[in-house]
């Protein structure tokens, strides 16, 4: 086992104001030098106060015999309902630059930098680039849009020790503390032709995580995990896609779609001895067929609906009981309605089958958001939501997870340049795991509330 290096808090500190000096020299760069036209230049800070009310998604404390198991075995356990204030700091620089129609360019620098104050080891700083361009030739538009994040954090995956175990869903908010490497990239270009368009698009997602894997016994099978404690190891992921839309003209700005994707999906190597990696047996190929509807057949309603089936070619090792042969589905759709000039609605929705980032396993990702954005001046801007995020795994994994998330917000715009938002939300979850397989059956799910108070300055 290896034993992990903490970082001293002076060092933390170093590297926040490190990206804090260059995003503040870069923006005040800029207005030194005549600008040309046709660049524009954006920065603008925002500081964030917040209160995390379990930090670690864990509810249940851990039974001391099993925390002096992981102990001895050089690890360390989570807390269970460990509450934090948490300082956000997030200086954000930008670029347009549009020479001409055919082409322009945008880009981004925004580090996000955190402070957990109770919980000092979940530290981390998120540097977020943006690059993208676009523009017009002739009738046709094109648009490839980029986005690299590299996390800056904690090296070791945490470890749980029972009761409780890995939260729902792998724990998204400890996965995006931890040190890795994200890019997503979309490409695409319409190209109308009468009454039709006809759009190629491209798509690329790839985690790289630079967590540290280490192998824990299981006393039980793989996917049921140790009886006393688990280390999370996170594993690489990747969905590589590209297909064509083909859209027609109903009238009224709205089009019936068609599209069809192919893409592949890998998932990389984990521990299976103290020795020994394997590779994951879920990579798969998929044919993706789509129909939907997009535009906004009445000025209060915008339409962004795509989905279908996918057809999906497997590795022939999958585990006994999973099923190689079935139709899995997905779905992309967005509704937006506008029933005053001071209100907006909208359910967004997203499902699809991916890989597991901490098991070899699939699940089926969904989750879907709904908001109500109340203007009562341009001053006070209201905000109510609600999220529902489900993983709903494959066998032979038997386990459903449900997190519940009510949200609300208001904003303030004190002038064009400083405004303040506070906002509140509360996760719970409903793990549904049959106690034939999962003794625990509560050992998933947790509740958090999370209140935040943050100032931006845009200038």
């Amino acid at each position: 086992m290896q034993s992990k290096i903490k970082t001293p808090p002076s060092q933390t500190t170093d590297r926040a104001w490190s990206a804090i000096s260059v995003a503040v020299l870069v923006a005040v760069s800029g207005p030194v030098h005549a600008q040309p036209t046709n660049v524009t230049y954006k920065a603008e800070a925002t500081v964030k106060e917040a209160y995390d009310s379990n930090v670690y998604l864990q509810d249940n404390a851990p039974n001391p015999a099993n925390v002096a198991a992981a102990e001895a075995a050089g690890l360390k356990p989570v807390e269970a309902n460990k509450g934090s204030f948490v300082t956000t700091i997030v200086p954000k620089i930008g670029l347009d630059y549009i020479p001409s129609s055919s082409f322009n360019l945008s880009l981004g620098y925004a580090p996000e930098i955190v402070f957990y104050h109770s919980t000092p080891d979940e530290d981390y700083i998120t540097h977020r680039v943006l690059f993208n361009f676009g523009g017009k030739l002739g009738d046709a538009s094109w648009e490839l849009l980029n986005t690299a994040s590299y996390i800056d954090g904690s090296k070791e995956g945490p470890t749980f020790a029972r009761p409780d175990d890995i939260p729902a869903i792998g724990g998204i908010p400890l996965r995006d503390r931890r040190a890795a490497f994200i890019f997503r990239n979309g490409f695409r270009l319409t190209e109308p032709v009468g009454k039709w368009f006809f759009r190629p698009v491209a798509t690329a997602y790839i985690h790289d995580f630079k967590t540290e894997q280490k192998f824990v016994p299981n006393t039980a099978p793989d996917f049921v995990r140790s009886t006393q404690y688990t280390y999370e190891n996170y594993i690489d992921r990747q969905d590589i896609a590209g297909g064509l839309d083909a859209g027609y003209d109903l009238g009224q700005k709205t089009y019936l779609v068609v599209g069809f994707r192919y893409g592949q999906q890998d998932q990389y190597e984990a521990p299976v001895s103290l020795t020994n990696s394997a590779s994951s047996p879920y990579d798969n190929s998929y044919e993706r067929i789509l129909v939907g509807v997009e535009g906004s057949p009445v000025n209060w309603l915008k339409l962004a609906l795509l989905g279908g089936p996918d057809i999906r070619q497997w590795d022939s090792t999958t585990p006994a009981g999973f099923d190689r042969t079935g139709i899995r589905y997905y779905w992309d759709a967005s509704v937006t309605l506008l029933p005053s000039r001071y209100d907006a609605v909208t359910l967004k929705s997203v499902s699809y089958q991916q890989p597991a980032f901490s098991s070899f396993s699939m699940y089926q990702d969904t989750k879907t958001d709904l908001a109500w954005k109340h203007r009562f001046s341009d001053q006070f801007i209201t905000t109510v939501g609600f999220t529902l995020y489900i993983g709903d795994w494959e066998k032979p994994v038997n386990r459903d997870d449900w997190i519940y998330t009510p949200s609300a917000g208001l904003t303030y715009n004190y002038n064009k340049h400083l405004s303040a938002e506070f906002a509140y939300s509360y996760d719970w979850v409903d793990s549904k795991v049959p106690a034939s397989v999962e003794p625990l059956t509560n050992s998933h799910e947790f509740t958090r509330h999370l209140v935040s108070l943050a100032v931006k300055y845009a200038f």
